[in-house]
Parts: C-alpha cells; structure tokens; sequence
C-alpha cells in the first residue's frame, strides 16, 4: 500500500538507449510492477540485468541513494548491485530509469515451502543482517515482507528487492502492506525506524512457519499481537523463539544486530540438538515417515554449517 496516487507507469519498448550514458537494452520480458515503477529483465552487453522505470524520477533517484549506499564491501549483500542510471524518453515524455544486477533465485516464501519450515530460523536471521547494515545508513525498508526478500541460487543468500518503500528515518513510512504493518496491528504507527522493520520480520517469522490456514485465521478482527503470541505458543517451530519475538512485537530492540544476537544461540541449539531429535523421531516412525525426518537431519546439518559461517563471518 502506498500514499500516492500514480500516474501510468510507462512501458518499456523492445529495445532502448541510455540518453547520456548511451548503453543499449533488449527487453525479455517484464518481471513485476509495483506502486512506482515497473521492473524488466533485460540484456545488456550480453548480460542478463534488472531495470527499473517509474512514474516519479525523484522516487527512482531516491532507490538508486539507497542502493549506492548500502554497496560498499560487505554491505553489497543487501541488495542487488547497482549497474547504471540513466533517462529515455518514452511516447515523447522523459523518464528515469536504473539498471541493476539481476538476482537468480525463489521468493522468500516460495523458497520456504519448498525446502522446508526448518530453513525459517537461518532466513529470518540472515534477513536481519541485512536490516542492520540498512538501518546504520539511515534507511528503514519499510515494506518488509516475502515478496520482497529473495533466496538466491545456489548459495541461499537473503538479498532486499523492491527499495520503492525504503524510507528515511524519522519519517513517515512510503509504502507497507497490512500483515506485516505494526499499526495494522494496533502495535504502533507507521513512523520509519528500526522497531517498524524488526516488527515485520518478526510477523514474517510467524507467517512462514504456519500454514495458510492458521495464519488467515489470526487476520480477522480484533488484530492485536496476542493472536500471534497463540500461534507461537502452540507452534513447535516458533516457541523457542518466543522472546527475541515477543520483543520485537513490542519494540525492545535498539537494533536488528541486537536481534540477531539473541536468534543465533536459539538457532544454533535447535541444529546442534537435530541429530537427538531424529533419533527420538525414529523410534516413532517407520517406512516413509523415517524418510521425512531423515530429510530433516541432512538439512539440520546444513543449516549448522551455514549458521556458524554467518554467525562468526557476516
């Protein structure tokens, strides 16, 4: 959800030119369209880049601050890389555009029905890395949410799409979308800061662990984070991290660092405890149910290996 009312976003044609930087685009084909601006995959010297173009030249110059920003050293793994800025004309008007890396890998959620809701833990700590480094420039993302949280392939890495939303902080937030919005949940406003963001990672947490059912079931009136706490309580997956969550809900994190700080030794202590868990699991269990877990304990080893790496190195 945005405040503006935009104007058309334009449509790219089939092939275009920079009008200063002179770089030469083949359109594919169009990748997604938001509140202000259209995203395309395209190729550019042979190379496959994302570009955006949108109604607002200044929100477009606004992404492109942020990206800069955020792409120095370490900090590049927030979002994708910035490749080009630049102006075209389309049906006679002037418009911005911006170039990016083209990111190959599943929406967050996708991602997590796929391999698993053992993979929600490292993702959402992962995530909150990313946060950080955002957050010390001064932005808040604003529109958290799944869709705009890619898993890259193949080395399952948490990048940020869509910085339309990203906003300074001590403003009012540009976009959101009402799950993943704490005034939603009449836990706040929507002031742009580091507590807005760490709530939406936290309702993400809980939307990605459940199934479609619990979830819309804790959507309907009266919306007040207890409906969430249910869930946590009765969910084996999200109890044991029912602190660093119920903190978030309720604004106790100067930052998403120290958030993270207090998820790794849970995550670490559920991995290190898998191989115990599939024992007990087995006992229980014959023939394709052995299967399953057994399924599980590779990916428990996994995400041990993954979660020190970025415990100690990220």
């Amino acid at each position: 959800m945005s405040f503006k009312q935009p104007g058309p976003i334009p449509v790219l044609p089939r092939q275009f030119q920079g009008k200063w930087n002179k770089k030469s685009y083949h359109v594919l084909r169009e990748l997604g369209r938001g509140a202000n601006g259209a995203v395309y995959l395209v190729s550019q010297g042979g190379v496959r880049q994302a570009v955006k173009v949108g109604v607002e030249g200044i929100d477009i110059l606004m992404e492109v601050n942020v990206l800069k920003s955020v792409q120095q050293g370490r900090d590049s793994r927030v979002g994708p890389l910035l490749c080009d800025v630049d102006d075209l004309v389309i049906d006679g008007k002037s418009c911005t555009f911006y170039a990016m890396e083209y990111l190959e890998g599943e929406q967050l959620d996708r991602y997590i029905r796929q391999a698993g809701t053992e993979w929600v833990g490292v993702m959402i700590v992962q995530l909150l890395s990313r946060l950080d480094i955002l957050h010390r420039h001064g932005w808040v993302f604003g529109d958290l949410k799944p869709e705009n949280v890619i898993v890259t392939q193949p080395d399952k890495q948490v990048r940020l799409i869509d910085f339309g939303g990203v906003t300074k902080q001590g403003n009012a937030v540009r976009q959101f979308t009402e799950e993943y919005d704490r005034a939603f949940w009449h836990a706040g406003d929507r002031r742009a800061e580091i507590t807005y963001d760490l709530f939406s990672a936290a309702v993400m947490m809980v939307r990605l662990a459940v199934d479609r059912q619990t979830w819309q079931s804790s959507l309907t009136e009266p919306r007040h984070t207890v409906s969430l706490c249910d869930i946590i309580r009765k969910s084996d997956g999200l109890y044991p991290y029912r602190v660093p969550l119920l903190k978030a809900f309720h604004g106790k994190y100067a930052s998403a660092g120290e958030m993270r700080a207090e998820m790794l030794p849970i995550l670490r202590e559920l991995t290190l405890s898998a191989p115990k868990r599939q024992k007990q699991a087995q006992k229980r269990t014959s023939g394709a149910g052995g299967m399953g877990i057994s399924g599980l304990f590779v990916a428990s080893l996994l995400l041990l290996a993954g979660t020190l790496y970025y415990a100690w190195f990220m």
